[in-house]
């Protein structure tokens, strides 16, 4: 059997180096390719079509969600399994709603990873079982109802300024206007009941969206 090419998607040279020695070490995984972007990811994947993306969602620019479903309008058979140290059933629910097929934390064990990885090669979905309390506390949470109000972009926004990103930086990395993005900052304002981008931080600190 031909072994399941990979694109590694992460932003840390030393993880992402020792993440592509990992899945090298099984002989039914081949890394394809490796990236440090979601820009980068999907121009590499229009050119080089892996069986499986392997993706970050912390990274520069327009971060995991949104390469995700780039590479999913891109190609709808697309297997992307996302690869976090997030374990927030918020961003959970964003990637597979992106067009992700599973989810793995970075905290799970090597066996996990490469469990999800053939998985998703077979058009199955994974979610690695640490994120099963995440879940259930998830649905419990009065504060993550609110998010599931955001479309995708507000939710885009929202991640962006919460990691610090200034009006203009969004509007360039997701290539809107300046008025389209503060239009979208108003209206995530409102559905969240924040009246600033530093109480928008605080609430995704809250949730595991953003590292403090």
């Amino acid at each position: 059997m031909k072994p399941v090419t990979v694109m590694v998607v992460d932003d840390h040279p030393a993880l992402r180096a020792g993440l592509c020695s990992l899945i090298g070490s099984d002989h039914e995984l081949r890394v394809l390719l490796q990236v440090a972007s979601g820009e980068e990811a999907y121009a590499a994947y229009r050119d080089r079509r892996p069986d499986v993306v392997v993706m970050d969602l912390s990274m520069k620019g327009f971060g995991g969600i949104e390469a995700i479903r780039r590479i999913r309008a891109l190609d709808p058979q697309a297997s992307i399994l996302v690869y976090s140290v997030h374990n927030s059933p918020v961003l959970l629910e964003r990637s597979l709603e992106a067009g992700a097929i599973g989810f793995v934390t970075k905290g799970s064990n090597v066996d996990t990873l490469l469990e999800g990885l053939k998985k998703a090669a077979r058009g199955e979905s994974f979610v690695s079982s640490d994120m099963l309390p995440s879940m259930v506390n998830g649905r419990r949470s009065s504060v993550t109802p609110s998010f599931k109000r955001l479309t995708q972009r507000e939710f885009q926004v929202f991640k962006l300024l919460s990691e610090g990103s200034s009006l203009a930086d969004c509007a360039s990395t997701l290539n809107l206007s300046a008025k389209t993005v503060s239009n979208h900052f108003t209206r995530v304002k409102a559905k969240l009941g924040v009246s600033s981008s530093a109480e928008m931080a605080r609430m995704a600190i809250r949730q595991g969206l953003v590292e403090p």
